[in-house]
């Protein structure tokens, strides 16, 4: 037996980019089903939950809920492979800026009923198994829940699956990601740690080839302590240097409390994340930092260009891809050339030796900053090393 839906549009996953899309278009007067095959939104943690303070201003918020505050953020740490430590605070930096590190848990939940409030129907534990078209210009998705198939046809979907997106290529559009262009993520949520306030990246080819370690603060003595590499760039597993991490002076008597892990893409944007009757978000558009492999900002911001995309074109009764070009006109504008940016600084970041590195914190100890962004940081440390300069100037000019 199966269930037979409809609706204007559907979304596929209810990450913050999901739910974010589902709460734009449902405002918009559009009648939305989101899906996410998860029972319980925000499990397990895909990231290592740090974000700035620019993401509230796209959630139409002044302040973050208290709910989802861990941590705020007012001191970075940089340690180069031979130890040099570069801090970044409000004595260093003019114009500090604070960013936060979230509880997922509590957060993308939150964004879900954000959503469900606008009036989307959510449907939990219900997986996307495939997709086709339909005559008259709309689409089928065809999912499990609990054993029983559902059938819900709609005039978008709206891809926010992951980076293996199953969506978009039932619709045309390939999501597999080159082995080079991913990177090993691997987290562990850490009591009994000595913190500071301070988050922390550590760098270096046998730290973390291609990437970096993080200890983000998330109490008084708990954090997430994680590893991001490239896996082309070694014969190791990501685990393998992490506990390596924790097994050095710096993580003595910490105990780990829960394990996550998974894949970001380090690579440009999909070329279109639109076709007839789709638009692709977050991580499933590969909208994400390059340099960081942080997507959480960006697929909140893609997420709301979708919904409200979405919900126009099915207002105007045109769901074809040249109707639905304007979303990504709309994510160009706003974070596109940043996104080129960084992915040029990670091309090169990820060339440079060990020695390159320390010279880059060396450079960065001797600078004061306005602000703190990646791009602050590279022109920092490319004006006072010449021979850095020289590797940062394809993307700095």
């Amino acid at each position: 037996m199966s269930e037979h839906l409809t609706c204007d549009v559907l979304v596929v996953g209810l990450g913050p980019g999901g739910s974010t899309a589902a709460r734009f278009a449902a405002e918009a007067g559009a009648r939305v089903i989101a899906i996410d095959k998860r029972a319980e939104i925000g499990t397990p943690v895909q990231c290592a939950e740090a974000v700035s303070e620019g993401i509230l201003a796209h959630l139409g918020l002044s302040a973050p809920k208290d709910r989802w505050i861990t941590w705020k953020v007012a001191h970075v740490r940089l340690v180069s492979p031979s130890n040099i430590v570069v801090n970044l605070d409000d004595e260093r930096v003019s114009k500090m800026k604070f960013g936060y590190v979230l509880d997922r848990k509590v957060f993308d939940k939150d964004l879900a009923t954000m959503a469900a409030d606008a009036g989307a129907e959510l449907r939990l534990k219900t997986r996307f198994v495939s997709g086709e078209r339909l005559e008259g210009g709309l689409v089928r998705a065809h999912a499990r829940h609990f054993g029983q198939d559902v059938v819900i046809d709609a005039k978008v979907i709206i891809a926010a699956d992951g980076v293996a997106s199953r969506v978009g290529p039932y619709f045309g559009v390939k999501t597999v990601v080159p082995l080079k262009h991913m990177e090993s993520c691997v987290q562990y949520e850490m009591t009994n740690v000595s913190l500071d306030g301070a988050i922390e990246f550590y760098f270096g080819k046998d730290v973390a080839p291609g990437g970096y370690v993080w200890v983000f603060p998330k109490g008084e003595s708990k954090a997430n302590v994680g590893i991001g590499i490239i896996p082309s760039l070694t014969d190791r597993h990501a685990k393998d240097y992490l506990d390596a991490f924790l097994a050095s002076d710096r993580m003595k008597g910490a105990r780990v409390v829960e394990i996550n892990a998974g894949g970001v893409p380090v690579c440009r944007p999909l070329k279109e994340t639109f076709a007839d009757n789709l638009l692709l978000v977050g991580d499933a558009a590969r909208v994400v930092n390059p340099l960081t492999g942080g997507g959480i900002a960006t697929a909140i911001e893609s997420g709301k260009y979708a919904g409200m995309a979405a919900a126009k074109a099915v207002a105007e009764g045109r769901t074809d891809r040249a109707a639905l070009a304007a979303y990504q006109d709309e994510w160009q504008a706003s974070f596109g050339k940043r996104l080129e940016l960084f992915y040029k600084a990670q091309q090169v970041l990820t060339s440079m030796s060990d020695a390159e590195l320390d010279d880059a914190a060396t450079a960065l100890g001797k600078c004061g900053f306005e602000s703190i962004s990646e791009l602050e940081l590279l022109k920092a440390v490319a004006k006072t090393n010449m021979k850095l300069l020289l590797k940062f100037r394809t993307f700095l000019t």
